[in-house]
């Protein structure tokens, strides 16, 4: 499978003739096992998993979880899981991969979503992505070096009046020109220290 290709149908799922062993590409498959190697971030996962143990549907509010924990989804945190609620890995992957409040790829520690719906469109939203990714270096859908950014698209912050809007982490940010991202970046990267 082309991970760049994927759409997460799960068509592929269905005729792998392989059940249950789902693959990485190897470069994900280290970050993944690097992230998730400490003794605390394990126990931070049982302690999510026990949360929610004896909740119906409990699979979603796990993942939501573990998903805020590291900011993505770890295989091995997945595979925790899986063990853990006696699923198919290839259960757990599948409701993963269809909502995109789930990253399977390690992410930023601020998340910026750019708002593309019409009404964001219309008002120079594509302008600010493009300032974004000029002054990020990166582009939608990449996280920078340093793993302080990840650069993200959305149809819609629920933000309308204020188009064209762009929200990173929980916060909203309203009739935003060209002008002023460098400005917010950097207040970002300032309250890291760098």
């Amino acid at each position: 499978m082309d991970p760049d290709k994927c759409t997460g149908c799960g068509t592929c799922l269905e005729v792998c003739p392989i059940r249950y062993e789902v693959q990485l590409p190897p470069e994900e498959e280290a970050k993944a096992r690097a992230a998730y190697a400490e003794a605390t971030e394990e126990e931070a996962v049982a302690d999510i998993i026990a949360r929610h143990r004896d909740e119906p549907g409990n699979l979603l509010p796990i993942l939501l979880d573990i998903n805020r924990h590291f900011n993505w989804l770890p295989r091995p945190a997945l595979e925790h899981v899986a063990g853990d609620l006696g699923m198919p890995l290839t259960e757990i992957l599948r409701v993963a991969s269809f909502y995109n409040a789930f990253s399977l790829v390690p992410r930023g520690k601020h998340i910026i979503n750019v708002c593309l719906g019409t009404g964001c469109f219309v008002k120079g939203s594509p302008r600010l992505l493009e300032g974004l990714e000029r002054k990020l270096g990166i582009a939608h859908g990449q996280t920078t070096d340093d793993m302080l950014f990840t650069l993200e698209v959305v149809r819609c912050i629920g933000c309308c009046a204020l188009a064209p809007a762009l929200r990173i982490d929980d916060a909203t940010f309203g009739r935003v020109t060209p002008g002023q991202v460098g400005k917010i970046i950097d207040s970002y990267t300032k309250a890291a220290g760098q």
